[in-house]
């Protein structure tokens, strides 16, 4: 027995020694030189994607190309293609055995061993040990300052079984709701823009049913029968804003699929009897393909719908303050935003919080969900931040914890939070 556990101790002294520890520079100087040896990697890195049996980790977080350079569907750019191969360059991926719900986009991990199998990519036993920070809690606005949210609350429907919610069961709707209740009571909005809503009046009353638990809320939606499609919707606190006038949608057919996702509503402060215009849009989703580049003929035709729309808006609402929020499905230099900039919109986004990110996808960060405003309607913005309750939570995190009470991941975007002081 003693010279057993002899040999065990023995074995696991020379198994410890044989662990070279190295620096990730090191590693990326020569692959081959490491391949099949066990190594622990002393560089400090991020984790950049969680998934099912393995993590994504960088020296920091990575972008996606379209958010810092010009993208395929404007033409080849030099500077894409620098960042995506610095980002493959600078990514490893270690195949682990972590709880992958708990683990974060943005948790740190100070040291792994693992072995190596082949360029940029190890294999490891056991898990691999992050450290995360808590999510900041957003402060109240200031007195004054009127606040309004930007938020994607992806396929929030009331009839299961259809378009988004195939296999989405009665307990992980109500898990949905009590996650974004949770949310929205902690973002102190006065008036929410929603993309991803069922279309009618089934999905705003089911949630306003536990929302108004906690204030008074109402709803403004396109008037539209009750259909198995997603929309946008606006909630509102009555004690703070009131719309006025009918909402106004970029499509003059009832029946296009953007009907719904592409509209306008005026709405007056009641406290300063300030009025100004929210243009609500949700542009075509991407597909896959390189960088989006096969559906961005859709979202610029979105765009230019768009753009012919809000000149009627500011006669219908009597009004030129112009404030447009929604899920844009374009990263920060993809054609329809920078058009939108070209007509006079301001991004709010690159103004206020350019090196921040709303959106994780395959382990690189950008912003998809956007703010932008006239000149007018800019100058009454006094803040703009992304808050992170939702894009670095592993998209099944609410499905695999039924019985968690958090408010985190109620959506795959994180909300925009828009603070305006009106005069």
């Amino acid at each position: 027995m003693r010279k057993q556990i002899f040999l065990l101790s023995l074995f696991y002294t020379l198994s410890v020694s044989a662990v070279e520890r190295v620096s990730l520079e090191q590693l990326q100087a020569n692959w081959a030189t490491y391949h099949d040896q066990m190594v622990q990697v002393t560089t400090p890195l991020v984790v950049c994607g969680s998934f099912y049996d393995s993590l994504m980790l960088a020296p920091e977080r990575i972008y996606c190309p379209e958010e810092r350079a010009v993208g395929l569907a404007d033409g080849d750019s030099t500077a894409y293609w620098q960042i995506k191969a610095s980002n493959r360059a600078n990514s490893i991926v270690i195949h682990c055995r972590n709880q992958y719900y708990k683990v974060r986009t943005g948790d740190r991990v100070r040291a792994f061993t693992a072995r190596v199998t082949s360029e940029r990519h190890f294999v490891t036993g056991q898990g691999v040990k992050t450290f995360h920070t808590p999510v900041d809690k957003l402060p109240k606005p200031k007195k004054g300052e009127l606040r309004v949210v930007g938020a994607n609350i992806e396929n929030y429907f009331a009839d299961l079984g259809g378009y988004a919610h195939k296999k989405t069961t009665p307990a992980q709707q109500a898990l949905q709701t009590r996650k974004l209740v949770s949310a929205l009571c902690a973002m102190h909005a006065d008036l929410f823009a929603f993309c991803e809503m069922q279309v009618g009046t089934k999905a705003p009353e089911m949630l306003l049913a536990e929302l108004n638990k906690h204030g008074h809320y109402a709803y403004v939606a396109m008037p539209m029968p009750d259909i198995d499609r997603i929309g946008c919707c606006f909630v509102y606190d009555t004690r703070r804003v009131r719309p006025y006038a009918q909402p106004l949608s970029a499509y003059h057919d009832s029946t296009s699929h953007y009907y719904a996702r592409m509209f306008a509503q005026g709405f007056e402060d009641l406290a300063s009897g300030e009025r100004f215009i929210v243009g609500l849009n949700h542009l075509k989703s991407k597909r896959l393909g390189r960088g989006g580049y096969n559906t961005n003929e859709k979202r610029m035709e979105n765009t230019d719908s768009l753009l012919t729309m809000l000149p009627k808006a500011v006669t219908r609402y009597g009004d030129e303050d112009i404030l447009l929020l929604g899920d844009y499905n374009c990263y920060t230099q993809e054609q329809p935003i920078q058009t939108l900039v070209r007509a006079g919109y301001e991004d709010q986004i690159t103004k206020y919080c350019p090196d921040n990110y709303s959106y994780v996808y395959k382990g690189e960060i950008g912003y998809l969900d956007r703010c932008f405003a006239n000149p007018s309607m800019s100058t009454q913005i006094v803040r703009v931040r992304p808050w992170h309750v939702n894009a670095d939570w592993y998209y099944q995190h609410a499905a695999c914890k039924q019985k968690d009470k958090s408010l985190h991941r109620y959506s795959d975007h994180d909300p925009i939070i828009v603070d305006l002081n009106l005069r």
